[in-house]
């Protein structure tokens, strides 16, 4: 064995250890930014006269439990009402936020910490595609996450609350249920919305020539479908699914033109 094979290992042990560090700086962020949320809430505090919001223990006013409020006050249709179905509903919803809100704020750390670990292993051109996607990526997915808050889940509980009052039924919804359609729809949404972002990278990278993405078309469209019944929590005669389909067909022809730019003058 030469001495090359031999630091090889320690290298790849070394590789290990600093991609390790790294986690575990994020997995303590997320920690501390899930037991801020789920635990303490916003409280007044007077010094020499001046008032100042900071953290305060306090499980039944905590920032999650405020921003589930805020949730179903701007969501629910007027009329629909938020059952406690199970005896822990209410405290499993406001776990859902917490970890929610937390990754939300831990994954920008975490790309940066995969970033600046792989970053001495990528090339110039793979470094630039990289540091110009990051952008994209984040503005793309809150616009996924906006876009489903705005229109997919108002669209969906109107008509979920509309059928409950044509069958004569009264329209509630378990408080759990609530909060899990609505984390799927909107990571669901933003996922989706980052399909233009890796249709233009793959050929900017020369993976995969523009024209790939304009003659398979139609296994576009069955994919957009496919996406979109994942997406959807079903049960809507088709509504939500045609929208989201259309939705991911109309990005994935934004992004093939983009590709066919970017390629061109690649």
């Amino acid at each position: 064995m030469t001495s090359e094979d031999k630091g090889m290992p320690r290298k790849f042990f070394e590789y290990l250890d600093e991609l390790l560090g790294r986690l575990k700086k994020t997995i303590i962020f997320f920690i501390v930014f899930f037991f801020l949320i789920f635990l303490t809430g916003p409280e007044k505090f007077n010094f020499f006269g001046v008032s100042i919001i900071l953290p305060f223990p306090n499980f039944f006013n905590s920032f999650s439990v405020l921003l589930l409020k805020k949730i179903e006050y701007f969501l629910v249709p007027k009329g629909m009402i938020l059952i406690n179905v199970a005896p822990f509903d209410v405290v499993v919803s406001d776990v859902y936020v917490a970890l929610s809100v937390s990754l939300s704020l831990t994954i920008p750390l975490l790309v940066y910490q995969i970033l600046s670990f792989a970053s001495p292993g990528l090339y110039e051109k793979e470094r630039k595609v990289v540091i110009y996607s990051i952008l994209p990526i984040f503005i793309l997915f809150a616009a996924g996450v906006i876009f489903a808050l705005k229109e997919i889940i108002p669209l969906l509980l109107k008509l979920i609350y509309e059928f409950s009052i044509n069958l004569h039924v009264l329209p509630t919804m378990g408080i759990k249920d609530f909060i899990s359609i609505i984390l799927l729809i909107c990571v669901g949404m933003g996922a989706v919305f980052e399909t233009p972002v890796i249709i233009v990278t793959l050929s900017y990278l020369k993976i995969v020539k523009p024209s790939f993405w304009f003659k398979n078309w139609r296994y576009a469209i069955i994919g957009a479908f496919f996406m979109a019944l994942l997406i959807s929590p079903g049960a809507t005669g088709g509504i939500m699914e045609v929208t989201i389909a259309t939705i991911i067909i109309i990005l994935y022809f934004i992004g093939a033109l983009i590709a066919r730019k970017v390629y061109k003058d690649n």
